[in-house]
């Protein structure tokens, strides 16, 4: 009886939890393939979620059996106009690359160090 209710309490917590990181996600629809820390990712939605303590943020694909990413966040530039999710991506000569997360006023430390074959611009989708 004991390991039941054990069970019972564990089950509910990872419950709980799960539902309170759900909570803290978004949807960004991505129209083109792009790079992302050295891995290729397809055109397709995503979804951007935050960690209770808005320390971590991960990128997922939703639908697919892709790697997520997961980065530290920091304060970001303090624009509140900014989407509440939102991905910028340096534009190449070989494609669109992953610069930062952006979820709210925080972001990513620029994540693609200026690729060399960088075209001057970039795109930034959100939501």
């Amino acid at each position: 009886m004991l390991m039941s209710f054990r069970t019972l309490v564990l089950s509910s917590a990872a419950l709980c939890a799960t539902a309170a990181f759900a909570a803290e996600q978004r949807r960004v629809e991505v129209p083109f393939a792009f790079v992302a820390k050295n891995h290729a990712y397809q055109a397709g939605a995503y979804t951007i979620s935050v960690d209770s303590t808005n320390s971590f943020v991960t990128l997922r694909e939703i639908g697919r059996a892709s790697r997520p990413l997961t980065w530290i966040l920091v304060p970001g530039d303090g624009n509140l106009d900014h989407p509440r999710a939102s991905l910028t991506f340096d534009v190449t000569r070989s494609g669109n690359v992953l610069r930062t997360i952006q979820y709210q006023s925080l972001s990513t430390p620029n994540l693609d160090k200026k690729p060399k074959d960088r075209v001057e611009g970039a795109t930034t989708i959100g939501e």
